[in-house]
């Protein structure tokens, strides 16, 4: 029988490290619960924007985007009053940019760890 002889091994270790979970659960059994409302309410109350379904004139379709000119769905010119007004896109754009600003100064946040 011949001897078997290894190479050398590398052996790392590895050393993991854990966060602790600490979560404190109020109790809430006496509270009454929270409304809810069957109207409809507005998502964004500082932007400005109302909430009022639209529907494309050529094909009745719901317009899910306020933002664009086309229809989603026939491809149809939207008329004005489907559209968000100079105020309300104004608005829109300044919450989409402070989200932008919030996102990228998380992400230094997370990727600086």
């Amino acid at each position: 029988m011949k001897p078997f002889s290894a190479g050398r091994v590398l052996m790392t270790l590895e050393i993991m490290s854990a966060a602790t979970l600490n979560i404190r659960w109020n109790d809430r059994a006496g509270e009454q619960p929270l409304p809810i409302s069957r109207e409809p309410s507005n998502a964004f109350p500082d932007s400005g924007v109302g909430t009022r379904e639209r529907h494309c004139p050529l094909c009745d379709s719901i317009v899910y985007s306020r933002r664009h000119r086309l229809c989603g769905v026939c491809g149809g010119v939207l008329p004005e009053d489907c559209l968000f007004t100079a105020t309300e896109a104004e608005n829109v754009e300044m919450l989409i940019r402070i989200e932008r600003q919030r996102h990228r100064a998380w992400l230094k946040k997370t990727t600086a760890m």
